[in-house]
């Protein structure tokens, strides 16, 4: 007969080898940034009145208009945080502002973005070629003069416009800014985002005046695509070819992406990311809450974040 000693061992040690019970794990909770809690359909006016939250710095960043101002929105915490230029639209024509786009502004920065939203001139504010441009880039330049008093990482850097300020951001990131009067020393962007705007602006011309209800493109340009190619060549991001990694594009409203710009820019070795939202809607996609925000929201997160 074995001991007994070894009979309680060898129990003991088949106790020990059994499984243990599962422990139930609860579901991680839903994202409730990307929720559909606003059910109405916003237009250029409404967009303009969203609750926001107020900016850590409202700042002049030339002195040539008061048109020249941004408003910087920081998260909360130490950073360093990757940032994000915003242009608002407004068909080139001064029909909105900062404000148009500080909803988008402030989900970014309560999500760990700081965004910096400059105004420009525009046509009948002493806009048009080149100030509008000047402004542009100038607006972009002040982020380093940003940088220097608040946790911004230059290096993680996404410039972002909707409608017509989709011009800016993508033309911004090239790196070839023709002879328009601007900064030269600009922060190299990583990424761009295109909100239901024109990739580039020659194909808009006569188009402009059935959405933006009068010709903007020619008078903000100073001339016609024949009078002037090298400019608007400047804004063709297939001749002019952005340096960035990362574009991703809002396709609502106005005309859809040309496929030939989408594939060019492929085969640039840029990776693309398009999003059709609805093909009703221009301004939804900038509320959160809404439908089309919540499709959109997912990716700006991840493209403005990505190290």
């Amino acid at each position: 007969m074995k001991p007994i000693i070894s009979l309680l061992a060898l129990a003991a040690t088949l106790s020990a080898c059994t499984p243990a019970a599962p422990v139930a794990v609860a579901p991680p909770a839903p994202d409730t940034r990307f929720a559909v809690t606003d059910t109405k359909d916003y237009g250029p006016e409404e967009v303009n009145t969203i609750p926001s939250d107020a900016p850590t710095l409202t700042v002049a960043y030339g002195t040539a208009s008061a048109r020249q101002y941004g408003e910087l929105r920081m998260p909360e915490g130490k950073g360093p945080f990757p940032v994000a230029v915003i242009w608002h639209g407004g068909c080139w024509s001064g029909y909105a502002g900062p404000f148009g786009v500080s909803g988008l502004a402030t989900f970014l920065a309560r999500n760990g973005v700081a965004t910096w939203t400059p105004g420009y001139r525009e046509l009948g504010s002493d806009g048009g070629w080149p100030n509008t441009f000047a402004d542009w880039a100038q607006g972009l330049a002040y982020v380093k003069t940003l940088a220097k008093s608040y946790p911004i990482d230059l290096s993680r850097l996404t410039l972002m416009g909707h409608s017509a300020g989709t011009t800016p951001a993508v033309w911004l990131g090239t790196g070839d800014y023709g002879d328009a009067v601007i900064e030269r020393d600009l922060p190299k962007p990583r990424a761009a985002v295109v909100i239901d705007g024109p990739l580039r602006t020659a194909p808009f011309v006569g188009v402009d005046a059935a959405i933006c209800g009068q010709p903007v493109i020619v008078p903000l340009m100073g001339g016609t695509p024949a009078d002037v190619p090298s400019r608007y060549a400047m804004l063709d991001p297939l001749v002019n070819k952005p340096l960035i990694k990362r574009l991703l594009v809002v396709d609502g409203a106005l005309p859809d992406p040309e496929p030939e710009v989408i594939a060019g820019l492929r085969a640039q070795g840029i990776a693309v990311e398009v999003i059709r939202v609805s093909q009703e809607q221009h301004f939804n996609m900038l509320v959160p809450g809404t439908k089309d925000f919540a499709a959109i929201g997912p990716s700006l997160l991840d493209i403005a974040k990505a190290r």
